[in-house]
């Protein structure tokens, strides 16, 4: 097999942020070669798949209006350029990749997978022999027999979770640096604006952390699944309020523009590829819990109960019980019925972000319903706290609270709500 072209002094390059650091730290005893041919061959595969749903709906298409239509695809113009460049590890600046070499050592790869596919793809070690057999071979001069059986056991579990987060974070990278790119004198809330309202943020982040539930779901109870896919979420808000705030390091120190983009945890990303969701969580978690609850960056949620999809939680015990559901396709409706048990009237106070959106009397014994919509409070923390007559009967605002986060949804989305008023 031809030997894929050098593609030089390429490196696709990312800010120094926490995260990466955290992955970097727990990778740095990884071997490269396997990260790197981890990497590879799940985008030859990912291309391979691609190259054989154009041929069943377009068979009569030609070589070259198939490998025109792959070099469109994020797989070439992304997942390739970032995979070669981190293998290969040369610290330039940003959008160095795009340079002709990058783009003639990523069309030969894309040629010799479209050529020889059955041969390549037919196993690992096929795959392991054509990969040595290029430039980027190089990486894999550290991989011993131990190696290359992690790297059977990994592709054998068949777990993309890791990877397809990568994936996701190259994007985000890449929209961050496109925006300021293409408008300098962007401030930051400016750029948080447009990264909010991007596809990334309101359909990648959300589908690829929601389709890791399917590897959460094998080893933890629904709950910790949850909370696990909402650390990764979490974890995305990270890097992309890190992209946006910095041009510094870990440590506060000042760096240039072009440093902003010289990378440093290449290997980071490439460890990331390969950390199931859980251990993605556990490295992450010293770094996203000091944000307090969810982002503007969480997007659109599945269905679920408001326990574990939107974080349900209650103090003490004036909401003690309460519970609910959420379903992304419905009216647009949110609903709470205010259920009481206590011997008191109270005046239940509902705050959406932070702000006091309404409130509501519930009297002694009663039930009562009370409905906004899903466009009014979406992405926003929704917390109930309640007045109460108490010594005296002077009002009191103690004895507990409600928390939980209303997502965005394209499908109208609806929260439903028991909401229980008990005495405390």
């Amino acid at each position: 097999m031809a030997k894929v072209t050098n593609p030089g002094y390429v490196v696709f390059n990312i800010a120094t942020a926490g995260v990466f650091n955290a992955i970097y730290k727990s990778f740095k005893m990884v071997k490269t070669g396997l990260m790197c041919t981890f990497n590879m061959f799940n985008i030859a595969e990912g291309i391979s798949r691609y190259m054989r749903f154009r041929q069943i709906y377009t068979p009569n298409g030609t070589k070259e209006e198939l490998l025109a239509a792959v070099y469109q695809t994020d797989m070439f113009l992304v997942d390739l350029p970032v995979a070669i460049t981190a293998c290969l590890g040369y610290p330039v600046p940003h959008y160095a990749y795009l340079t002709d070499a990058m783009v003639t050592a990523a069309e030969t790869f894309v040629k010799q997978l479209m050529i020889n596919h059955n041969l390549i793809m037919s196993s690992v070690d096929s795959f392991m022999r054509f990969f040595k057999n290029s430039t980027l071979g190089n990486s894999t001069r550290d991989l011993d027999a131990e190696g290359a059986a992690n790297l059977t056991t990994m592709l054998d579990s068949g777990s993309r979770c890791g990877f397809e987060l990568k994936r996701v974070t190259d994007r985000v990278i890449v929209k961050v640096g496109d925006i300021r790119e293409a408008n300098p004198s962007a401030t930051n809330e400016d750029i948080r604006t447009e990264m909010s309202q991007s596809s990334i943020v309101l359909n990648d982040v959300p589908q690829v952390t929601n389709n890791c539930m399917v590897d959460l779901l094998k080893t933890k109870k629904p709950y910790a699944a949850y909370q696990t896919r909402d650390i990764l979420r979490k974890t995305f808000g990270v890097i992309i309020d890190q992209l946006i705030d910095t041009s510094t390091t870990d440590l506060g120190v000042a760096k240039s523009k072009e440093e902003y983009w010289i990378s440093t945890a290449n290997l980071g990303l490439l460890g990331l590829s390969a950390m199931d969701p859980t251990g993605i969580a556990y490295t992450m978690f010293n770094y996203v819990q000091p944000v307090c609850g969810p982002t503007e960056f969480i997007g659109e949620i599945d269905d679920g109960s408001a326990t574990d999809a939107l974080g349900l939680t209650t103090v003490d015990d004036a909401f003690r019980g309460s519970n609910g559901t959420w379903t992304k396709k419905g009216d647009g409706m949110v609903v709470l019925t205010f259920v009481s048990t206590d011997n008191k009237d109270v005046d239940v106070i509902i705050h959406s972000g932070g702000k006091k959106f309404a409130s509501v009397i519930v009297c002694s014994g009663r039930t009562v319903t009370w409905t906004s919509t899903v466009k009014q409070m979406q992405e926003k923390t929704m917390y109930l706290d309640r007045w109460r007559p108490g010594f005296l009967n002077l009002p009191g605002s103690g004895g507990g609270s409600l928390l939980l986060w209303v997502p965005r949804s394209s499908e109208g989305g609806h929260l439903e709500m028991i909401v229980k008023i008990n005495k405390s």
